[in-house]
């Protein structure tokens, strides 16, 4: 409703002025205006001339008011989008901030009254709270700079097993507590022109999904194939997966997915939506193929650092 108001706020008000110039075309075409003001001598009316500039103008004007709504759209997507994630911020934080405070001052008032049980289940409570916040802080200042990042991300040489390695190190705690196993199936020597940050995002984001909607005791792999020049990286998980319906709305903010996990774990769904953009950012696109119960795989490709040394990607590899 908001924006159909907007666009037809500026639909009205570009209609009123092209509708203005039409009319003093054909008013000055009887009446000769310029003529009668200066004292020259009229020239006689002439429809076709006059019909024929109407038509340049309405088609002028129909040209700009579907630019202008165009781009008055694309403007008011962008402030829906803010507006989105704002109230994801404001939602998703309060949660985990509540549960810390709640769980830390309980902890401090009635510390030597507690059994050591329940010191032990409190302490866990706020570790697994603190780590809530911090995952989505981290995400959301990720996603704060892609969005005022502007021009290409700078690409560096990197080995892709070290850089999958690392990533599964940082989330080994909570594939740990539902005694998952992540694999790391990319072959030795594997290097590629990326981001470290990006793409340590977006593993991370993705390896964090597969770890919440994977049953205890299953396990992920991340593995990667070179395809020509670049190298395909992907994650998958034998989870409970996701409908077509889920999948196709899996990277928009309007119809952001956000379920809870196999032992009840909340999110905001924000995680894959900085992992698609940062993604499309470097060049590629990150897909997902799924099946529910049966789990899911998402890939995205990576350039290869040999089969890209020549031209531009090799003076920002030497950079």
């Amino acid at each position: 409703m908001v924006k159909f108001s907007c666009s037809k706020k500026i639909l009205l008000i570009e209609a009123f002025g092209f509708g203005f110039i039409v009319l003093f075309l054909w008013l000055d075409e009887f009446f000769d205006l310029p003529n009668k003001l200066f004292g020259v001598q009229p020239t006689p009316v002439n429809h076709l001339e006059c019909w024929f500039v109407t038509a340049i103008v309405v088609l002028f004007a129909f040209v700009v008011m579907f630019i202008s709504t165009s781009l008055a759209l694309r403007l008011q997507r962008i402030d829906t989008e803010k507006a989105r994630l704002f109230g994801v911020i404001a939602h998703d934080l309060r949660s985990p901030f509540t549960n810390l405070i709640g769980n830390a001052e309980l902890l401090r008032k009635n510390f030597n009254e507690l059994s050591e049980e329940d010191r032990r289940s409190l302490s866990a409570g706020i570790f697994e709270a603190a780590d809530k916040a911090h995952d989505l802080l981290e995400n959301l200042l990720c996603w704060a700079e892609v969005q005022l990042e502007s021009g290409n991300i700078p690409l560096r040489r990197r080995d892709l097993r070290s850089l999958v390695e690392s990533v599964i190190d940082q989330i080994g705690l909570s594939a740990t507590r539902k005694q998952i196993v992540i694999s790391n199936n990319v072959p030795e020597g594997v290097m590629v022109l990326a981001d470290e940050t990006a793409v340590n995002s977006v593993l991370r984001n993705l390896l964090s999904n597969a770890v919440k909607f994977s049953h205890p005791g299953s396990s992920i792999e991340v593995g990667a194939k070179g395809r020509g020049g670049k190298v395909r990286v992907s994650v998958t998980d034998r989870g409970i997966g996701m409908s077509r319906h889920e999948v196709k709305s899996l990277f928009h903010m309007g119809t952001r997915l956000s379920k809870p996990g196999t032992s009840g774990e909340a999110g905001s769904g924000l995680g894959l939506l900085l992992a698609h953009e940062l993604v499309r950012r470097g060049g590629g696109k990150l897909k997902v193929r799924s099946d529910e119960g049966k789990g899911t795989v998402f890939h995205f490709t990576l350039l290869r650092a040999k089969a890209a040394r020549a031209g531009k990607a090799a003076e920002t590899e030497e950079e």
